[in-house]
């Protein structure tokens, strides 16, 4: 059992790093992406400076996962002891919980980021909450789930497919 717990532990840190870093990586991707659409977006200014940008962009990378890491990692293990503690493995839930964990980062560096909504604040608020989706989407991929520290080590749930096998396969057994 202490096992089993230390096992889920580490796939709960593993993911949440995961999570950052993909977060971190779709950012900046996404942000680009929405941009393109809104040319008169002041967002990227600074694309001048792609080559610069280039070998900026793994500092900032890292920089901005240490900055949403320090904002984030108290309430992210206090919600993700809980899905632990009570086996709740709902992709929905995941994706709610990494919304709630951007939501609270960026109140936290900026309380009055919703007055006075720009056109790049609400690209930057879209791109924040699709890189905070695909956190929630890699975290649960990654250790969501499988979340449940009363879960036995070897119990998998079976598909129904599967059932419907071994159903077939019990009846043949029986008939031969």
């Amino acid at each position: 059992m202490i096992v089993h717990i230390a096992k889920r532990i580490a796939f709960v840190v593993l993911g949440y790093f995961a999570a950052l870093a993909a977060a971190a990586g779709a950012f900046p991707s996404i942000l680009l992406i929405m941009s393109s659409f809104y040319p008169e977006s002041q967002v990227w200014q600074i694309a001048g400076l792609a080559p610069v940008a280039l070998f900026i962009a793994p500092v900032l990378l890292f920089y901005s996962m240490s900055i949403v890491m320090i904002l984030t990692c108290i309430p992210a293990a206090i919600l993700k002891l809980i899905t632990e503690i009570f086996s709740l493995c709902q992709l929905w839930l995941h994706l709610l919980i990494s919304l709630l964990l951007a939501a609270s980062a960026g109140l936290l560096l900026m309380p009055d980021w919703f007055s006075g909504m720009t056109l790049d604040r609400w690209l930057l608020t879209l791109a924040v909450a699709l890189s905070a989706l695909i956190a929630g989407l890699v975290y649960w991929a990654i250790a969501g789930r499988m979340a449940g520290f009363r879960r036995d080590a070897d119990a998998v749930n079976p598909r129904p497919a599967d059932a419907t096998q071994q159903q077939a396969v019990r009846r043949e057994t029986a008939r031969g």
